[in-house]
């Protein structure tokens, strides 16, 4: 626990120094403002879930994919193969404090939105949270196997963006744009549709879809995430 909290701590220092908590603000507050200017108060259920996918979501790939390549590039990844930080606590870390970010996003946009047109309408705040961390997790954990793989930053560009797309395309359906269900096989889709139903009701089909396979998805993702970084990163360093 002592090294966890430490590697965490780390972290927050880290991602404080390299200005992602003042980057997070200034794009939420922007995003805020376009939702409110945008978004008419009666299709909050379909306009937030989009929103936060679209830029909470995106911003927190671009994150760990960027944090991860500077740790590759100071050789911090290379020396945990000596040091008593295992990698499942790195990756716990990780997760942590990225998915804290993307709260922060969430909240900031959202909130700030609701504020601004003075909606008639909150959300539900239990299930808009878990919703809003699943997202996050989701993001952080499937940025974490992808760039492990990669050394430089302009190797994963190409990769992380049709990742970054494809997470993104259940978007369509939460607007309404696409009457079809296939953008609910995107994983994705899962936590947004939690933060769907902290705005609208949500048939019994649907908390089954979002809540079960989100609770699915984040272990399964964690599992793949710490056999990839040992794999390509402890392994090699070895």
């Amino acid at each position: 626990m002592k090294r966890l909290l430490a590697a965490l701590k780390t972290d927050i220092t880290l991602q404080a120094r390299n200005q992602l908590y003042g980057i997070s603000i200034f794009i939420s507050v922007l995003t805020a403002g376009m939702l409110a200017w945008l978004a008419p108060p009666d299709r909050l259920g379909g306009a937030v879930p989009m929103t936060l996918l679209l830029f909470a979501g995106g911003s927190t790939i671009l994150y760990v994919v960027g944090m991860m390549i500077l740790e590759k590039d100071d050789g911090t990844l290379n020396a945990l193969s000596v040091s008593p930080l295992r990698p499942w606590e790195y990756l716990t870390s990780k997760v942590s404090s990225l998915t804290g970010i993307a709260v922060l996003e969430g909240l900031i946009m959202t909130l700030g939105a609701l504020g601004l047109m003075d909606a008639p309408q909150w959300p539900q705040p239990v299930l808009f949270l878990a919703g809003l961390l699943g997202l996050g997790a989701l993001h952080v954990l499937v940025g974490i196997i992808l760039v492990v793989r990669y050394d430089r930053i302009m190797d994963a560009i190409l990769p992380m963006s049709l990742v970054a797309v494809a997470l993104q395309l259940p978007a369509f359906h939460f607007i309404g744009a696409v009457s079809s269900p296939w953008p609910l096989l995107i994983p994705s889709a899962a936590p947004t549709m939690l933060i769907q139903g902290a705005f609208v009701p949500l048939e019994p089909w649907q908390w089954f879809y979002s809540a079960g396979l989100t609770a699915l998805l984040l272990p399964a993702l964690f599992v793949w995430a710490n056999a990839a970084f040992k794999t390509h990163i402890t392994q090699k360093a070895g």
